[in-house]
């Protein structure tokens, strides 16, 4: 069941594995993991797990302020969606965007209640500890210690991070020097957009057509969606605007009411009702502009993986697959042990 971190200084009891990032991508890591009888403790900086498979609430409405669907090509992933979708987890909500090829589109599926749901359902058989910011790598004696900002040290024979390349180097940057964990310079290169979402409570039906997702493609927008429509928000209309990547990164340090108030302005052509009040969240990694080549990262002298949405690319799909992939890894590491 996920936790927040213990606050008192002490050493917990060691796993097999030890992953970093408690997004789809180390969710699902740590569910094969766990599968195959590898034991395996997940922790996250934050106060829930999904990372941008996020929602929040916000008097009386529920908004996705981060991803808003998810597509399923693999048939690996398909088997776990199924899942979801018997166990009432997920739904699909639509299944045409005009810019699709195919006529008929294919499904773009949700959370029955946001899209922290699936995170949310697939952590609650997890060992996750949340709250818990990493502050320094230690490798020592063919084991990974792990540092939080609370003081307390986890010990693993395996290392998997999840987390955003950049965020991911970081860490390993507070290991000794003389570990070298090979094509730094490579690894460096992984970029990403920002991104700028505003969340707003409407004083009525915000005239969106169904499905109640709009692709914009005018500047400086790029997404609209009426969380009612969706039906994740049943009682409140609220609404949720994406900006593009280069209005993000110029208002990145503006306040609230000015990038807020720019972005509601650029969406009122496409709505009907009138803003009642709204606030702003900032993505600091969204797009990964140059992923890595592959689906992870492995160095086998140090038994360090790092997999996520750096390597999968930007979709959902692709970190999930980036953790199915990273999990095989680790799997196959530790089989010739």
């Amino acid at each position: 069941m996920a936790r927040v971190s213990l606050n008192n200084r002490k050493n917990l009891k060691a796993t097999d594995v030890l992953i970093i990032g408690a997004g789809i991508s180390g969710l699902l890591c740590a569910t094969k993991l766990r599968e195959a009888g590898i034991s395996v403790r997940l922790l996250d900086k934050g106060r829930g797990v999904g990372g941008r498979m996020a929602t929040r609430l916000m008097d009386g409405a529920r908004l996705d302020h981060g991803a808003q669907y998810f597509t399923v090509r693999d048939s690996q992933l398909q088997e776990f969606v199924n899942t979801w979708l018997d166990a009432n987890v997920v739904k699909e909500w639509f299944r045409h965007l005009p810019e699709d090829s195919n006529p008929e589109g294919y499904p773009r599926y949700c959370g029955i209640r946001g899209m922290t749901d699936v995170p949310k359902y697939l952590a609650k058989d997890l060992d996750v500890y949340l709250c818990a910011e990493v502050t320094q790598l230690i490798r020592k004696a063919g084991s990974w210690m792990v540092q939080t900002i609370s003081g307390n040290s986890y010990i693993a024979r395996d290392l998997v991070i999840t987390a955003p390349l950049p965020q991911a180097l970081k860490l390993l940057d507070t290991m000794s020097p003389e570990y070298v964990i090979g094509y730094i310079g490579a690894l460096r290169e992984v970029s990403y957009e920002r991104g700028l979402s505003t969340l707003a409570i409407l004083d009525g039906p915000s005239g969106l057509p169904a499905p109640g997702g709009l692709k914009v493609h005018e500047a400086p927008l790029t997404w609209i969606a009426d969380n009612q429509i969706k039906g994740i928000s049943p009682k409140v209309s609220a609404i949720t605007i994406h900006a593009n990547a280069t209005f993000a990164e110029e208002y990145w340090h503006s306040h609230n009411g000015l990038r807020g108030n720019l972005m509601i302005e650029a969406a009122l052509p496409f709505i009907k009702a009138n803003i009642i009040e709204f606030d702003c969240h900032r993505w600091g990694f969204t797009t990964p502009i140059n992923p890595w080549p592959e689906e992870y990262f492995h160095n086998a002298e140090l038994h360090l993986t790092l997999a996520g949405d750096s390597f999968g690319g930007a979709r959902i799909e692709g970190a999930a697959l980036s953790g199915f992939a990273a999990a095989s890894k680790v799997l196959d590491s530790l089989s010739i042990c």
